[in-house]
């Protein structure tokens, strides 16, 4: 292998460092990367620098340390930052932890929420296949974040517990699964939880729910699903993960309009008991 260049020759120009397993790198670009041993496993780092539509593989192999402080701010290029940090390629920077960071790109990058589960999805992915064709072909196209996104969420979804994906009939939800002020799903359909085919402590939402959840259309439905499942830890987070254009108005929207409903089936609850009506 050629002698490395020195720190100065890359300041010129902007790259990421990224760790790939050696037997995932095709053969014409092994001379451009710098070989490793880590936990037995033969790994190679090398370098990408930003493209007119993604990123390439540098034609020189790192240096020990890489000056990555100039590169654009691409999403991908955030993507492969990232990367590089979880995997141990970058060091680490003052300030700021790397759950932080997780978080952050989750949110900005990825457009998704942002929770233990999500950050554990998230990390896992930036560090699977979506990078490979950098090494396969030389050129990782912008592109590559969507896969990296997909990922993410196949990832996400392969976490979260059964009773809380969907299922032939419908989702199976938690009747105690919290919709924020205080609120919980039961309070939606206290007045008519008679009506839901249901397990103990859990409910399907199935036509039956959406009947009882009739003031809400189909895409407000969702949001509250979402919100219910923990796909979001805020109305805008939950808004986002079910593809709301605008999240904020529309899960703010949605938090009002379920806190309604939270005092109309308390008032019907009231009544049907015998009790005062709520105000």
């Amino acid at each position: 292998m050629n002698q490395q260049p020195s720190h100065d020759d890359f300041a010129a120009h902007a790259c990421w460092p990224a760790r790939f397993p050696k037997e995932r790198v095709a053969p014409i670009f092994q001379p451009v990367t710098a070989e490793r041993t880590e936990r037995q496993r033969a790994v190679v780092l090398v370098v990408a620098v930003s493209a007119e539509d993604g990123m390439r593989l540098s034609d020189r192999p790192p240096a020990d340390r890489v000056d990555h402080e100039h590169c654009p701010e691409s999403d991908l290029a955030r993507s492969l930052y990232l990367r590089g940090r979880i995997s141990g390629a970058i060091e680490p920077e003052p300030g700021g932890t790397e759950r932080a960071l997780v978080d952050e790109f989750a949110a900005k990058v990825l457009v998704v929420p942002c929770s233990d589960q999500w950050a554990e999805a998230v990390s896992t992915a930036l560090v699977g296949s979506w990078a490979d064709p950098l090494v396969l072909t030389g050129h990782l196209p912008d592109t590559a974040v969507g896969a990296l996104r997909a990922e993410a969420r196949s990832l996400h979804k392969g976490l979260t517990p059964i009773f809380r994906r969907g299922t032939r009939h419908g989702r199976s939800l938690s009747l105690d699964a919290s919709l924020g002020d205080g609120l919980s799903l039961y309070d939606l359909v206290a007045a008519d939880v008679d009506l839901l085919a249901r397990t103990p402590g859990r409910v399907f939402a199935d036509e039956r729910l959406n009947r009882v959840l009739q003031a809400l259309t189909p895409d407000e439905q969702q949001v509250v699903y979402a919100y219910a499942e923990g796909e979001g830890t805020t109305w805008t987070e939950a808004a986002t993960s079910a593809g709301a254009a605008d999240p904020v108005a529309f899960g703010e929207r949605i938090r009002r309009k379920t806190k309604r409903m939270a005092a109309e089936q308390h008032r019907r609850t009231a009544l049907r008991s015998g009790g005062p009506a709520a105000s």
